[in-house]
This record gives structure tokens, C-alpha cells and sequence, in this order.
């Protein structure tokens, strides 16, 4: 009988601990979907992305990363927080950062916005400042319809609108007032 009885015990200590630590971890989940806000107008979202794009050769085209992504499937586009951006050239490498952008995958356009930052790496370093800037992979194009500001070893340059072919190494800037240095023979 005591026998029994100590079985009995147990078991209903364990069920007794199997159903707190249920109701307890249901309470904790509800708890945490609390607090998450997840937009019923996305079809996915991705977080820590790392996203790659090779040429036809097999090199590296451009990168970004990004901690969040979310695309929105009605006009095709995807939110993308504080994206960085690299992209790859033959000699020179292109890095660009911001706070927020956008892909539009239909046009295959990225659009960085609120204080984008450009840095060309290599021999001839230089750096942008802007508030938007568009990327065009196809034609290795970036575009700035706002204010933009260049800072390299040689000149310094305030523009309304830029461009940039990054392949045919051509970039122009309209409506400027640029300072230039010489070094000293």
C-alpha cells in the first residue's frame, strides 16, 4: 500500500510539473508575439541577408547585406533596412551604405535613401555623400537626382544631380561648384 501510494505521489508531481511547464511556455510565447509587429501585407521577409550576384564570367557583379528585408508582393518591391552595398568592378571596388532602400525587382533597380555614403576603393579613393541614390545593375549606372558631395585627394565637388558608369569608368556631375588641389612638383 505505502508502495503504492509513494507511485501515486510521483506521477502526480510530474503531471503537476508537465502541466505548469506547459501552460507556462504558452504564456511566454503569447508574451513574445506580443511585442513582434509583422505586417499582414508582406509575403516574406528575410533577416541578416546576405545577397550575391555573379557576372556570366562567374565573378562577383555586386553584394549587399542587410539586417532586414521585406518584399511586398503588390508592386513587387522589397524594404530593405540599412543596406550595404558592394559592388565589383575590374580594379576598383565600390561600397555604398545608407539607412533604408528599396529593390524593384521588375525593373531590377536599387534605390538607397537617407545618408548614403559611396567609397570607391583602390588607387584613386574617393567619397560621396548623398541622400539618394539609384543602382542600375544591368548598366553598372548609379544616378543621384539630389544633392551629392565628392571628396577625393584632388578636388572636392558640390553637385545637383550625378552619374556614374561604373563600367566605362565616366562620371558626371550638373550644376557644380567643385574646388580642385594640385600637388607641388
Amino acid at each position: 500500500m505505502k508502495l503504492r501510494l509513494l507511485v501515486l505521489v510521483f506521477v502526480l508531481g510530474i503531471a503537476a510539473i508537465a502541466v505548469g511547464w506547459v501552460y507556462e511556455s504558452r504564456l511566454r510565447s503569447t508574451i513574445d508575439r506580443a511585442d513582434l509587429i509583422i505586417p499582414d501585407n508582406i509575403d516574406y521577409y528575410l533577416t541578416n541577408l546576405h545577397y550575391r550576384v555573379m557576372k556570366t564570367d562567374g565573378n562577383v557583379d555586386y553584394e549587399f547585406n542587410s539586417p532586414r528585408l521585406e518584399h511586398y508582393p503588390r508592386n513587387d518591391v522589397s524594404v530593405i533596412e540599412v543596406p550595404s552595398l558592394k559592388i565589383f568592378g575590374d580594379r576598383d571596388h565600390w561600397q555604398v551604405d545608407a539607412i533604408n532602400g528599396e529593390f524593384a525587382h521588375q525593373d531590377n533597380v536599387l534605390h538607397l535613401r537617407n545618408q548614403v555614403v559611396m567609397q570607391r576603393h583602390g588607387n584613386n579613393p574617393m567619397r560621396l555623400f548623398g541622400e539618394s541614390i539609384r543602382f542600375e545593375p544591368e548598366r553598372d549606372l548609379v544616378t543621384s537626382d539630389a544633392k551629392i558631395s565628392m571628396r577625393s585627394k584632388q578636388a572636392h565637388i558640390e553637385a545637383e544631380q550625378a552619374s556614374f558608369d561604373l563600367a566605362g569608368k565616366v562620371y558626371r556631375f550638373n550644376k557644380t561648384r567643385a574646388t580642385y588641389y594640385h600637388e607641388d612638383s
